[in-house]
């Protein structure tokens, strides 16, 4: 009897001792319990707002516009200098809804409507102020210009120019197609354009800015 309730007691302990002693888990259970711990937490929806390039302000969602929203035309500055005229290309917002715009026009000279380009199109003209090119909302029949400096191909030699007759200027909005046209024909008997890249541009543009340029001159 005595030897028999030596046992159960031993038995007893160790029953104990192995209630107390912690498992080993697994790592596939740990993996599961992890990911169980981080389905639980909520997920927080992040909204990232667009960068306008060269403001460093947030943009609305106002659409670029297009070369269907626009008009070409030609006006402001402070018009005739020396053999050249300083004056701006116009940019209207003839659409039913805003748009916007930034940057430079591409500007050119052309035979006709959608004919050939006619000698080097239009230098880019950095600001003298050190600004940069801003984003520029247009309403409906709102505008935006960039100033243009034409100069006349009578005051470049005319073995260096080789000038012909033209139509008018190719207008490429930035970032729009296709191109817009404004009539600027040749004068008869008129000394035309140079059909050479000439080491002097004859076209010069500025990147687009809001209203119309300052002066009042220009061609109109």
């Amino acid at each position: 009897m005595l030897a028999l309730a030596v046992m159960a007691a031993a038995v007893l302990t160790a029953g104990c001792a192995a209630s107390s002693t912690p498992r080993a888990t697994s790592p596939a259970s740990s993996a599961r319990a992890v990911g169980a711990a981080s389905q639980s937490v909520p997920a927080t929806a992040v909204s990232l707002s667009s960068v306008s390039p060269g403001t460093g302000a947030l943009t609305s969602n106002v659409p670029a516009c297009t070369s269907a929203d626009l008009q070409a035309s030609l006006g402001g500055g402070t018009g005739a200098g020396m053999s050249q005229d300083h004056t701006g290309l116009q940019l209207r917002n003839i659409g039913s809804s805003a748009c916007t715009v930034q940057g430079y026009p591409a500007v050119s000279w052309v035979a006709e409507t959608g004919g050939d380009e006619i000698g080097r199109p239009a230098a880019r003209s950095p600001d003298a102020t050190g600004r940069t090119e801003q984003v520029v909302t247009l309403a409906p029949g709102a505008m935006a210009s960039a100033p243009l400096d034409i100069v006349a191909a009578a005051a470049i030699p005319q073995a260096e120019c080789k000038p012909v007759a033209v139509s008018g200027l190719q207008v490429y909005p930035p970032g729009g197609q296709p191109a817009l046209f404004i009539p600027l024909p040749t004068p008869a008997g008129g000394y035309g354009e140079c059909s050479l890249a000439t080491k002097q541009p004859t076209l010069i543009v500025g990147y687009v800015q809001a209203g119309v340029q300052p002066g009042g001159g220009g061609l109109g």
